[in-house]
């Protein structure tokens, strides 16, 4: 744990150095998405959470599996740095419907020819649509004729043909759509030999349909901290911030149940640990790494109250904040920890997932396990 706490100290030294984290952050404006998006709760057992961001833990493998395991975990960077989100939508999603008031009476004609919220408008009368404007125009421009949608729902892909009515000053189809999310979270991990990272521990999902986005293209970017909301019982706090600059800090590469992940542009200097495997994460003391303040990352900690090793793929810890100075500044944890290193015997074991609404000094964690297989799954990382 030394070396972790040198790994500190040495991150804030060189925090104004390297811009990439000198900025710090706010809430996973992923708060943004469940906070735009993903903050729609979840169930636990018996407890109800949420994620963390303000944006089958696999079955235990058998002895010669876990021995094959153990040996290609690669050594990584534990970062803890907050970090903002840009992302735009492989086509446009479909976020809800809502009927149109014309002279015959309400209407949604997107709803009646079969569109349901959460599909991807991926063309529209043989043009790819990429952004909201798109649709927009192409709407417009129908004068009220018959339309010819590609929608994507899930792997299937099929036509539909809409007919906009007019109402309210203009054609329209009904829907409300979006293409893109932005929002703040945590980067857990970077590998020191590609710079490929992994971050928040669970997906980004749209905040109407509840569903991961789909990433057509995306990019860490810096952010600076503003703020904390503390956290109550049955109101998540958050950090707060905002883009700080339109440089990126890398590229995004993937959005899946279990994180985003990408390669940052810069890999920042830090001592690399050994990722503590699914088997040997145990109950008991722990240290989180997180970011509060332009100061960077700083341990706090914590305690590991259980572990389930069964199909739940991003909720395999149950996670609670035992340091005072952590619960004084957020009452435990928040929106935009999403993400932040856990720490056991000096390796990594997992990260932070979500808050209970309960109890926010408590929540859930992820195997770092399970993240590294998927970065290794998304390409990014050898």
């Amino acid at each position: 744990m030394k070396a972790i706490k040198r790994f500190v100290h040495k991150k804030r030294a060189i925090c104004k150095a390297i811009r990439i984290f000198a900025l710090s952050v706010g809430a996973t404006a992923v708060c943004m998405l469940s906070s735009l998006g993903f903050l729609g709760p979840i169930q636990r057992w018996e407890e109800t959470a949420v994620e963390a961001s303000v944006f089958n833990s696999s079955p235990a493998p058998s002895d010669t599996a876990a021995a094959a395991s153990v040996q290609s975990l690669p050594k990584v960077i534990p970062l803890g740095m907050t970090f903002g989100i840009k992302m735009f939508t492989d086509g446009v999603i479909v976020a809800s419907l809502s009927d149109i008031y014309t002279g015959d009476g309400a209407r949604c004609p997107a709803g009646e020819s079969g569109i349901r919220p959460g599909d991807y408008l991926v063309k529209a009368n043989g043009e790819v649509l990429t952004h909201n404007a798109d649709v927009a125009r192409i709407i417009s421009a129908s004068a009220g004729e018959e339309i010819t949608f590609t929608v994507r729902r899930g792997d299937k892909l099929f036509d539909v043909t809409v007919t906009p009515v007019f109402g309210e000053g203009s054609f329209k189809t009904g829907m409300w759509i979006r293409d893109s999310a932005a929002g703040i979270g945590t980067l857990t991990f970077c590998d020191p030999a590609t710079g490929a990272f992994a971050g928040l521990g669970h997906g980004i999902c749209d905040l109407d349909t509840s569903g991961l986005i789909s990433l057509k293209s995306g990019e860490p970017a810096p952010i600076t901290l503003c703020g904390i909301v503390r956290g109550e019982k049955n109101d998540p706090g958050q950090l707060r911030g905002y883009f700080s600059s339109d440089d990126s800090l890398g590229v995004l590469t993937a959005n899946n149940e279990t994180g985003v992940f990408g390669v940052l542009k810069e890999i920042p200097t830090g001592e690399a640990v050994d990722v503590l495997p699914r088997e040997e994460v145990t109950t008991g003391p722990v240290q989180l790494l997180v970011t509060l303040d332009e100061t960077g990352p700083a341990l706090y900690d914590g305690e590991i109250e259980e572990v389930r090793r069964d199909e739940q793929r991003t909720r395999n810890l149950v996670v609670r904040v035992t340091d005072p100075e952590l619960l004084a500044r957020t009452g435990g944890i928040v929106q935009g920890m999403s993400g932040c290193p856990i720490l056991q015997n000096g390796r990594l074991a997992g990260a932070v997932t979500h808050v209970f609404t309960e109890d926010p000094s408590r929540g859930y964690g992820i195997f770092a396990q399970t993240m590294c297989e998927e970065s290794t799954i998304s390409g990014v990382s050898k």
